[in-house]
């Protein structure tokens, strides 16, 4: 079950470009043991595996912390519970630079999910509300930016 989350996870684009690999499945690999070390402290129970297969955010803190937990390993948010906008792009630089079509995707797709700093969360700096954001965000704009993989 723990591969479906996983999967589902990895649907969100910023994966796509945040996590420094060699290859996609390097990129998969790494992605994959970051989550499963996140989830030794944010486990997640039979139906949030499945709400999360249907590309649903589970309600529970430990769904949205195991987002926050998987983003800040990955360099995709501060330390300070924040989207690391400057950071995702100069990762996708360096590794779609070689991929006009992607570049341009990726910088487009993190403009229309940057405004997620910018709502109000409550737990400030855990990031947890805002990982939840984060997610949404990608879920519903992963297929307009041709990230849908």
């Amino acid at each position: 079950m723990l591969g479906y989350v996983c999967n589902i996870m990895f649907i969100c684009a910023f994966v796509t470009i945040a996590v420094k690999a060699e290859t996609l499945e390097d990129l998969k690999k790494k992605y994959m043991d970051i989550i499963i070390e996140c989830t030794g402290d944010y486990p997640l129970n039979a139906e949030e595996i499945e709400q999360m297969k249907a590309k649903k955010l589970p309600e529970s803190d430990n769904a949205k912390c195991l987002l926050a937990c998987a983003y800040k390993r990955t360099g995709m948010m501060t330390d300070k519970g924040e989207m690391s906008i400057e950071g995702v792009k100069e990762v996708a630089l360096k590794y779609l630079s070689n991929d006009v079509y992607k570049l341009k995707n990726a910088e487009d797709f993190l403009d229309a999910c940057q405004h997620v700093n910018e709502e109000p969360v409550k737990d400030g700096e855990k990031g947890c509300d805002r990982a939840a954001l984060m997610y949404k965000c990608s879920i519903d704009k992963a297929a307009e930016f041709d990230f849908s993989e």
